[in-house]
């Protein structure tokens, strides 16, 4: 696979870095410019800046886990990279994107525990604003944890909702977690046994030894999957399903699970699409129109 290698300048609006957390988990660090704007001068007029970044806002941190069925997939793959770098632009948000272990050399809880360490070191980042010793893309002046978010597609959403099913906000501090983005969540069950037989494999190939399809974390509508209260901690919920997604009907489930018992709930159907179908087919108008959603959901939540 080609991969795209990270770059510390500018490209197309959005730098990119690696900073390597243990020897297992690794995350790619998408950055966006700040858009250059003239300085007023004393008579009144305008003058471009010279020689000094514009002076900005610190940024919302969006915590991204790709997709792959827990078998594949890395940060700086093209369709996850560029994804990321499209949303760090449009959202104006700083995206971290994880590198977790994955299956079958690691089955899960592996990936589960890596991006709940992932969560736990960009919290450690945050209190270390306070010394100014955390890393220089994750500073004050650039990083806002006080608008924080989980986002993840497919396989990378199941372990975006059980990372914040199991976190314990409180130790978070001073991360604010502001929303939960769920892109196509990758959920399984006995019922679409044998409808992707390819997909299905990797996903037991994937799962603790002796679990089932019926595992809660791919499978949280499931009567032996843990209760979905603790979602009712996450004030806003952001939820896209692809109409031709053969997990459709197990996500509208879900959806009207979590409908009961969180605040605020917001549901994009893509009439008609395949799963991962923004990555497969980015320039499509139902992908853009799922960028342009994610990045109005994020505002919205912001300004609430």
């Amino acid at each position: 696979m080609e991969v795209i290698q990270a770059c510390e300048e500018f490209v197309d609006g959005v730098a990119t870095k690696d900073v390597q957390l243990n020897e297992s988990v690794w995350v790619r660090i998408f950055l966006p410019e700040v858009e250059a704007r003239s300085q007023s001068c004393s008579n009144g007029g305008e003058t471009e800046a010279k020689g000094e970044a514009p002076k900005q806002k610190p940024k919302p941190v969006v915590l991204y886990a790709h997709g792959g069925a827990y078998c594949f997939g890395q940060p700086d793959w093209p369709h996850y990279h560029l994804f990321c770098r499209d949303m760090a632009k449009l959202s104006a948000c700083i995206w971290v994107s994880i590198s977790y272990r994955l299956a079958p050399a690691h089955r899960l809880p592996a990936a589960y525990d890596d991006a709940s360490f992932a969560l736990r070191w960009l919290a450690s980042q945050a209190r270390l604003q306070i010394s100014h010793s955390s890393d220089a893309w994750l500073a004050e002046e650039l990083a806002d944890f006080r608008n924080f978010f989980l986002c993840g597609e497919s396989a990378g959403a199941t372990i975006m909702l059980k990372t914040a099913m199991d976190a314990v906000l409180p130790d978070l501090a001073p991360i604010r977690v502001r929303g939960l983005i769920l892109l196509q969540p990758g959920f399984h069950s006995e019922e679409t046994s044998g409808v992707d037989p390819e997909n299905e494999e990797r996903y037991l190939m994937a799962l603790p030894v002796g679990k089932t399809l019926s595992y809660g974390p791919i499978n949280p509508v499931h009567p032996s999957a843990p209760p979905l209260t603790p979602l009712s901690a996450y004030p806003h919920i952001f939820l896209n399903v692809a109409g031709g997604d053969f997990r459709y009907k197990l996500t509208m489930r879900f959806y009207e699970a979590i409908l009961k018992i969180c605040p605020h709930v917001q549901l994009l159907i893509s009439p008609g699409k395949s799963h991962a179908f923004h990555l497969d087919f980015a320039l499509c108008p139902e992908a853009s129109d799922l960028r342009e959603q994610i990045a109005s959901f994020i505002n919205s939540c912001i300004a609430s």
